[in-house]
């Protein structure tokens, strides 16, 4: 006889809700609009990439290689595009990568001729500069803690600088073990100094107190500078009149596993034209300047030292190392705008970040980013005065709205392109610094942590412009 098979059950009620419910929004909501390193209109992100430059001037490719292993064989390259000695645009190919050489000129041509079409950049975007750069006024700072394998390779990348710079400081922000003085007592141009107060907004004003030069110039130890980053952080300086800060274009080093290249989509890159930031006469920053991510990020950051001293510097209360978690550049960032100060997106300026290659460690990341944008928004915004505060707390809705519920939809409809477990870790942390708390509690903290070491320098007190 033979067997009558069941028909196949039914889906479970949840499933069916999910995907009417998905149905319904994907009717309401477009679809993702982002088209970098995707498969398709709607597709998953390609796993991994190799990353290569692509000099229009001289016709070459040369890959880049970063540390960590590839997770999977690459589906792809991410070619960053090159002209005149300075980055003018970025393009995605898939295929394998040994076999797209030949297409890859001409793509990435393309692309830097559609990039030339679109808004004319800030005046005075030049190229690459004529003639040497004297970096006699700046002191580059790394400020790190217990990631001295990292290190090594940031030092080294500083130690190719087309520009020498007045010093090199590694500011050790409270590591467990001596390691990170161990590898740089290998690289002759590094100082060290240890600064035992946890925090890395404490790490930041210790290199202002430390340096001796008009400009202090900021990396994290898990990138690498390009050999002329500092001769673009100064043509900001040079070009743009009442400039008190300079960020750059951050690059992805490597695109290695899945959690970079989710980074790399919605990452550190700000585009390639140069951007100025200032006030305007009698509108309070906060309602101009509230949302600041597009300025850049503490990875690719200088600052005048006195302007920034004369407003206390850093918050220590913010930033990695706190129970605020992140906040740190921004805030100062904005408190630089507020006071009547030029802020410049540089994009000549470049350096290589090695993103976090787990899903686990970019989740944390991403929470991160949730408590540091809201206890700035919402806890140190406090001490503006009201009309500052008034714009912050608005972006803090604004945000709440268009990027929090936006995601939380669009990890329902697209999980491949916005993974909920970093939908909701950032929103997590929003939610969780929300209320201030998070602000009052680092305060303690650096309180406590200043009792602690009464003999180590300290920074002038904090100024919050009012408006």
């Amino acid at each position: 006889m033979t067997p009558i098979s069941s028909p196949a059950p039914d889906p479970a009620p949840p499933a069916r809700v999910v995907r009417l419910v998905r149905g319904l929004l994907r009717r309401a909501l477009p679809g993702p609009s982002n088209p970098r390193m995707r498969t398709g209109p709607r597709g998953r992100y390609l796993r991994a990439l190799t990353v290569v430059d692509v000099d229009l001037d001289t016709g070459e490719l040369a890959p880049q290689a970063g540390p960590t292993p590839f997770a999977e064989a690459p589906e792809g390259v991410y070619a960053i595009v090159w002209a005149g000695g300075r980055p003018v645009a970025d393009v995605t190919v898939e295929g394998r990568p040994e076999e797209l050489s030949t297409r890859l000129l001409p793509l990435a041509a393309d692309a830097a001729a559609a990039a030339a079409a679109g808004p004319a950049p800030e005046a005075g975007a030049a190229g690459r500069p004529a003639g040497s750069v004297d970096g006699s006024g700046v002191t580059v700072a790394v400020c790190t803690r217990d990631r001295a394998e990292d290190l090594v390779h940031c030092l080294t990348a500083i130690g190719a600088l087309a520009t020498t710079v007045a010093e090199v400081l590694v500011v050790d922000n409270a590591s467990v073990d001596d390691s990170t003085r161990r590898v740089v007592a290998d690289f002759p141009f590094a100082r060290y100094v240890r600064e035992p107060r946890a925090g890395l907004d404490w790490a930041r004003n210790r290199a202002l107190l430390e340096a001796r030069t008009p400009v202090v110039a900021f990396t994290d130890d898990d990138a690498l500078v390009h050999p002329r980053w500092v001769d673009g952080l100064l043509r900001g300086f040079a070009e743009v009149p009442g400039a008190a800060a300079v960020t750059g274009l951050v690059v992805p080093l490597e695109l290695s596993t899945p959690a970079q290249v989710v980074f790399e989509a919605r990452g550190f890159g700000r585009g390639y034209a140069r951007r100025v930031f200032r006030s305007s006469p009698g509108v309070p920053a906060g309602r101009e300047h509230a949302d600041l991510g597009d300025t850049g990020t503490g990875a690719n950051m200088a600052v005048l030292r006195e302007p920034v001293l004369a407003l206390g510097g850093f918050d220590p209360a913010l930033d990695v190392g706190t129970p605020t978690g992140g906040g740190g550049d921004h805030e100062l960032l904005f408190r630089l705008v507020a006071a009547g100060h030029a802020l410049v997106y540089e994009p000549s300026a470049v350096v290589r970040h090695r993103h976090r290659a787990t899903m686990a460690g970019l989740a944390r990341q991403r929470r991160g980013d949730g408590t540091g944008s809201y206890s700035w928004w919402l806890g140190a915004g406090r001490r503006y005065g009201g009309r500052q505060y008034a714009g912050l707390r608005r972006q803090a809705v604004r945000w709440a709205v268009h990027h929090h519920v936006l995601n939380a939809a669009r990890s329902l409809l697209y999980p491949e392109l916005f993974p909920p477990v970093l939908s909701w870790a950032d929103a997590r942390g929003a939610a969780r610094a929300a209320t201030g708390d998070l602000y009052r509690r680092a305060l303690r903290q650096a309180a406590e942590q200043a009792a602690a070491h009464p003999a180590e320098p300290t920074a002038p007190p904090l100024v919050h412009p009012r408006g």
